[in-house]
């Protein structure tokens, strides 16, 4: 497993960092629904039209306890959930949902295990999805 990167340089004037270069991710395309099915049915019994069930109500169940306020634990895959975003008011009294909300996003935290001092480790999070990932820089370019 590779992440690649191909250096680019800041070119945005008065930036602290203009004219130095840093890492910029190399994406290697899209993975679509039925490429995810295959792959599963490939690693275990189930078939393709069950894991496309299966994800579909994840979905549906997923969107729905985000739509009630919750958070959603999917466990090594992290949780989600559905914040606000409004404009700000200088007192309580002034707030109008039709006019002060403007919109909602959706909020992705990936599970994380907390390392600390106490295991001889510098404070840290270590992340599940991260595990195994390695960097190499790109001899070729793939648009984005």
């Amino acid at each position: 497993m590779a992440i690649y990167y191909k250096l680019i340089q800041n070119k945005i004037k008065g930036d602290k960092n203009y004219g130095k270069y840093y890492a910029h991710t190399v994406r290697q395309g899209e993975v679509s629904l039925e490429e995810i099915e295959k792959t599963i049915e490939e690693n275990c019994t189930a078939k393709a039209s069950d894991v496309r069930l299966v994800l579909r109500e994840l979905f549906d169940t997923v969107k729905y306890y985000m739509q009630q306020g919750y958070t959603v634990d999917l466990r090594e895959m992290g949780k989600l959930s559905i914040a606000v975003k409004s404009t700000s008011v200088d007192t309580p009294k002034e707030f109008r949902t039709d006019r002060h909300i403007t919109g909602f996003r959706c909020k992705y935290t990936p599970h994380g295990e907390r390392r600390g001092p106490s295991d001889g480790q510098p404070r840290s999070i270590r992340r599940g999805l991260l595990e195994g990932c390695v960097a190499r820089e790109a001899d070729f370019y793939a648009p984005e």
